[in-house]
């Protein structure tokens, strides 16, 4: 076996060597779990991780997919006794075969000319959306994507205008101005679940928060990043341009896989320098700002009537990633008119988990299967979420089993009991 320069691996080798084989992140790993497969756990992708460093194995498909077939929902580093951190492992591994392997050209277009380029991402996406109007109007078929039992697979609608096509660059404050954030909406906020970006705006408003919708925003990176293709999601660079010129307290981010990837990905994917620094320290998901800095400022209808009754679901970026849990149960918790109750395993993953959930999309519903059930057992009427990714794929297991069912923002209940 030929030896390569495994830069990203190579920096990670005390993390490699912190794994004591004792199988404690086997415990609920949505892959383990599902298949059994010692290759499925974070245990066996980081003894992979090892033999690929020493030469053992050859980067090739056979072992990305390895690699890939793991939700990085992080629940190995919460899990892990010997305090180690396989995601980062595993990630590593995915750039080094993806540099190793001949490039795909869809995956390049995507990662490299549409995600970081809003001309571009428009133009597609308005392709996108003719297809999604034809693909409604037809009837379920074996033929047609992620279609399952005479089921087709619920996806959110692709919006004409983006966000910032609707809205100016500046949005005042209601009353005297109390802070000024800039809100980083991420890409379906801003083409897809726009209802999630106004719920989060005209709260913001409401409690005296000025907001800035910088123009240049673009993708975060994080396909590119999970997918390996670090010089693709390099590109996310723009951010902190788009971002810089603006005096904010507050940057805030209502998906958690943006949020997670500008805090804690920026500082290692574009380097120790003042303006990441600057731009990392300052997010904050939008729950956290509310229930840390908002609540007081905020007036609530009177509520008369039988109570709605709302469960939450912990993406894992937001809750193992920036561990943000408290903020939304006590917010669910204090508004009128809502009774918060705790499904079982609120923190289990979904099975979303991006694009997981379009290349093994079986798996992913089978590993969202229990969520699907959990929501049912809480007897919640409202699953309340900070994740888009999470949003679409309960959405879609709730319609799948459950005949049905409301998930939403956190933001979009704040909003709606708002005076």
């Amino acid at each position: 076996m030929s030896m390569r320069n495994y830069t990203a691996l190579r920096a990670l080798k005390r993390e490699i060597d912190k794994c004591v084989l004792c199988g404690g992140c086997t415990a609920g790993c949505p892959t383990y779990d599902l298949s059994r497969h010692e290759k499925d756990s974070a245990r066996g992708r980081v003894m992979l991780a090892k033999a690929l460093l020493e030469g053992e194995l050859e980067p090739d498909g056979g072992l990305m997919e390895k690699f890939d077939h793991c939700l990085t929902c992080m629940n190995c580093v919460e899990a892990c006794p010997a305090g180690a951190e396989p995601v980062k492992v595993i990630t590593a591994a995915r750039s080094e075969i993806y540099r190793a392997m001949p490039k795909n050209s869809l995956t390049g277009l995507i990662f490299r000319r549409l995600l970081p380029d809003r001309k571009a991402l428009g133009s597609f996406a308005a392709l996108a959306r003719i297809g999604q109007k034809l693909l409604n109007h037809l009837p379920p078929s074996q033929y047609l994507p992620f279609v399952r039992g005479s089921v087709k697979r619920k996806v959110p609608r692709i919006a004409p205008k983006t966000l910032r096509d609707i809205y100016p660059e500046i949005l005042p404050p209601k009353g005297k101005p109390f802070m000024r954030v800039a809100y980083f909406t991420g890409c379906m906020a801003d083409r897809t679940y726009q209802d999630t970006a106004r719920a989060v705006m005209e709260v913001l408003i409401s409690a005296g928060v000025e907001i800035v919708l910088p123009k240049g925003e673009v993708c975060c990176g994080a396909p590119a990043w999970f997918a390996g293709d670090r010089d693709g999601a390099a590109a996310a660079e723009k951010n902190l341009h788009a971002f810089n010129p603006y005096t904010v307290d507050y940057i805030v981010t209502s998906c958690a896989t943006c949020g997670s990837v500008l805090k804690d990905i920026y500082p290692e994917l574009l380097g120790p320098r003042l303006l990441v620094k600057k731009l990392s320290e300052k997010v904050i998901d939008f729950q956290q700002l509310v229930a840390d800095r908002l609540w007081d400022r905020l007036e609530f209808k009177e509520t008369d009537g039988k109570p709605l009754k709302v469960t939450y679901h912990d993406p894992c970026h937001l809750s193992r990633g920036m561990k943000v849990k408290d903020a939304p149960r006590e917010i669910l918790s204090r508004l009128p008119g809502v009774e918060f109750v705790e499904m079982e395993k609120p923190c289990a993953c979904c099975g979303g988990a991006g694009a997981f959930s379009l290349k093994y999309y079986d798996d992913a519903l089978e590993i969202g299967r229990q969520k699907a059930e959990s929501v049912a057992d809480s007897g919640a009427a409202v699953v309340a979420t900070a994740c888009p990714s999470c949003r679409m794929q309960i959405g879609d297991l709730l319609n799948r089993y459950n005949g049905g069912g409301d998930v939403v923002h956190t933001a979009a209940i704040i909003r709606h009991l708002l005076r």
